[in-house]
């Protein structure tokens, strides 16, 4: 009599449990590989429409400004317009402020031992390059008065009247397309936002920011560094030098080269000074 066969409870029945073939391994890793492509393509094809999204949407009109026109009153609109851009002002000039006392720190150190040398000349030549001067190998007293001549605070009062002008109290198309206060001007291709009155053959552009912060920043950088406000700089210093307060209306003195209207312009800024009081406005020494 033969045993008795036990039933097969096997759920994988005619399945083999034999090591895979080479091909088999083949197989499975060109699947996988197949895999991790597929992905890494459609990562980067959501990347790229992100991107994509965000430079349409930057394109757009954007307003990262309060909207000042819709404000009825004239004197509530040219506060509020005052108030968002103070603060900016205030910590711009702060900040340049340090940065001015470190450089005075380098002119002190330099009059006790005669020289900047290691870490300090490091410093102060990262501070000079920052303000667009060049580096120096040695450094000495007129040296530190050129970066000192650069390294100062620009009062508020010509600031929020000069951003009142250039952007129409913040109405203008170059301030609410591309956060741009200052009228300041970029020459690269699609570097900002084509005025609809360029003459013929000018290629220049209305520099386009981010926010109406980068906007102030580079105004600031503008009137340090540029060869055309040496005479502001130099109004600037003689104040200091002198032991006098550093006033909107003297400093706009040295704006002649901002604007074609020349000393027009320099009448313009001086009268909105008066006229609105900024001079009692956020004075940083």
């Amino acid at each position: 009599m033969s045993p008795k066969r036990k039933p097969n409870m096997s759920l994988l029945k005619g399945v083999s449990f034999s090591p895979p073939s080479d091909y088999q391994t083949w197989m499975f890793l060109a699947s996988a590989l197949s895999l991790i492509v597929i992905s890494i393509y459609s990562v980067l094809s959501v990347v790229e429409t992100i991107i994509e999204e965000k430079e349409q949407y930057r394109h757009e009109e954007i307003v990262h400004l309060p909207n000042f026109a819709s404000i009825a009153s004239t004197p509530e609109r040219k506060k509020a317009f005052f108030n968002f851009l103070e603060p900016f002002v205030v910590e711009a000039n702060r900040e340049i402020l340090e940065e001015r006392s470190q450089v005075e720190s380098f002119r002190d150190y330099f009059e006790e031992n005669g020289e900047l040398s290691g870490k300090r000349l490091v410093l102060f030549n990262v501070l000079r390059e920052s303000y667009g001067l060049e580096m120096v190998e040695t450094a000495g007293l007129e040296d530190i008065a050129e970066l000192l001549n650069r390294v100062d605070v620009i009062p508020a009062s010509m600031v929020l009247a000069q951003a009142a002008i250039e952007s129409g109290w913040g109405t203008s198309r170059f301030a609410r397309q591309g956060n741009n206060l200052f009228g300041i001007w970029c020459y690269e291709p699609g570097c900002g936002i084509v005025p609809r009155r360029r003459p013929a053959g000018e290629t220049y552009e209305v520099a386009a920011y981010d926010t109406p912060r980068d906007s102030f920043l580079a105004y600031i950088r503008n009137l340090n560094t540029s060869h055309h406000y040496e005479a502001l700089r130099d109004i600037r210093a003689a104040h200091r030098e002198n032991g006098m307060e550093v006033t909107g209306k003297d400093l706009a003195g040295g704006l002649s080269n901002y604007s074609q209207e020349r000393w027009t312009y320099v009448r313009k800024v001086r009268g909105l000074i008066a006229s609105n009081r900024l001079e009692e406005r956020s004075k940083i020494r």
